[in-house]
């Protein structure tokens, strides 16, 4: 048997299948023809590529995109991986439409809308979710590295001989943080993720969203027979064993906080018997090998002592009052707002949109005369650009370049638009990633008066807009001292 040294790290290569209306699609044939096909025609492929020339294969007219997606071995500095190196991981898959086999399920009958409690189910991979993996912009590599500990997981749990009662886990994955950090967001990106890279154990996937707070009843006494229907027909969509379920508690201290605490506020019994069924529920779903449960809260401290917690600190150093949730939980990670270099990706990847879209336009040089270096030839970290002017307004390809180009190659260039947008993100401390999603846009209505406008002028906006999110203007000065600011900025 091969030692752990001797196991290669999984390439994942994701192969997107165009619609077909419903036919059936062999997607096992497809992956074995894609296969074959790199590994006779590739020495090395690079991570986030898209791969072409696929004519030849004989289900080539199925396949919309080949893409070099993932490794799961330990990460480099190199993006390049040798295919002796490394275990092909091949994946193809078809994205369903956002309504084909979506619902909300009615648990409880009634005529009173409070009585209904909605569960919204996606087929997955949905098309409504394609490409929210890759928005993603997270300090350091939390998304991957939940991706593969669940891949992971559950993987090893569909092997039949494994004992479960001996070895198991609660398939519980619990995200906390502020609001807007994008914790809803990633719970979604990971169900998509997964029901494409388990492929190979599960033929469709499902994304159960429930409405937590749909769920505690005005009416006393009912929100523990909806909390046991809700998972009752999670447990009837299980039953499909080679279908993947995804289940979404968003806010899930609504149904999960502490039972302490509800004893001590007086709230009657029914709260805390919502608490004890979701416990049941999770309880019974655990030796479910197809059912993941993804978590996300705002308030932590709602499910665990609220005295003497720090927001940001690790759970396992939370003092707990009620643990009986918490000890289900598998994994529990913090997702923070974004740091300066995560802020920066975030506005450098919304105001590239607006440049794709003509929204903005690249700044004129002030110089036409001086000789500019060609960007696309700049390999080697560390190489720099020279030149005889420090006032261009240097982008590369008409976009705002990476964090990681800007240090290497334009360092000493201070009036380009990347470092004003550095200059900027470092002042982002403590927005969430929703206000930055939003401000860019938000700075072109509020600042700006000409379409399009520069990348100039837009940066000079967006930096207006960044102080009046984080209070260092008062965003109801008069419109002359506004100007004034504006003008300050363009300077």
């Amino acid at each position: 048997m091969a030692s752990a040294s001797t196991v290669k790290p999984a390439l994942h290569i994701e192969v997107r299948l165009k619609s077909v209306g419903g036919a059936f699609v062999r997607t096992d044939l497809v992956r074995e023809e894609v296969l074959e096909w790199l590994s006779k025609t590739f020495i090395h492929l690079k991570i986030d590529s898209e791969l072409k020339n696929y004519d030849a294969l004989p289900h080539a007219y199925l396949i919309e995109s080949i893409n070099v997606v993932d490794f799961g071995g330990s990460e480099g500095a190199t993006s390049y991986h040798r295919l002796n190196d490394v275990q092909l991981d091949v994946q193809a898959y078809e994205l369903r439409e956002e309504g084909e086999g979506a619902s909300a399920v009615r648990t409880h009958e009634g005529d009173d809308d409070d009585a209904l409690l909605h569960v919204r189910v996606t087929p997955l991979p949905s098309k409504s979710l394609n490409g929210v993996w890759e928005s993603l912009v997270f300090d350091g590599t939390i998304p991957s590295r939940l991706l593969r500990f669940i891949t992971r997981m559950m993987s090893l749990m569909k092997i039949e001989s494994l004992d479960t009662t001996i070895i198991n886990w609660n398939r519980v994955i619990l995200l906390y943080g502020p609001p807007g950090s994008g914790k809803t967001t990633l719970a979604k990106a990971l169900a998509q993720k997964l029901a494409i890279r388990l492929g190979k154990h599960f033929t469709e996937g499902k994304l159960v969203e429930i409405n937590a707070h749909s769920v505690l009843s005005k009416w006393f006494g009912e929100s523990s027979k909806l909390v046991g229907k809700m998972f009752d027909s999670i447990h009837t969509m299980a039953d499909e064993e080679t279908t993947l379920v995804c289940v979404l508690i968003d806010e899930v201290e609504t149904l999960a906080s502490s039972r302490e605490k509800a004893a001590s506020g007086n709230e009657c019994g029914d709260a805390i018997r919502a608490t004890n069924q979701v416990l049941t529920a999770l309880d019974r779903l655990r030796h479910r090998p197809n059912v993941l449960v993804l978590c996300t809260s705002n308030l932590i401290t709602t499910i665990v002592s609220s005295s003497s917690c720090h927001p940001k600190a690790p759970l396992h150093e939370l003092p707990r009052q009620d643990p009986a949730f918490l000890d289900r939980v598998d994994v529990k990670q913090h997702i923070p707002n974004p740091c300066s270099a995560a802020a920066y990706d975030i506005l450098r990847s919304s105001l590239n949109e607006l440049i794709r879209c003509n929204i903005l336009i690249p700044s004129p040089d002030p110089d036409d005369d001086v000789e500019k270096p060609d960007l696309d030839v700049v390999q080697l970290v560390g190489e720099t650009l020279s030149s005889r002017s420090d006032d261009w307004i240097l982008m590369d390809s008409d976009s705002i370049p990476t964090l990681l180009y800007m240090n290497v190659c334009l360092w000493d260039r201070a009036h380009c638009p990347a470092r004003k947008l550095w200059n900027i993100s470092q002042r982002c401390e403590g927005l969430s990633g929703r206000a930055l999603r939003r401000l860019p846009f938000l700075a072109l209505a509020l600042h700006t008066h000409s379409d399009p406008c520069t990348v100039h002028e837009a940066l000079a906006a967006l930096a207006v807009a960044v102080d009046e999110e984080t209070g260092r203007i008062d965003m109801k000065v008069e419109s002359n001292e506004q100007k004034d600011v504006l003008g300050r900025h363009f300077a």
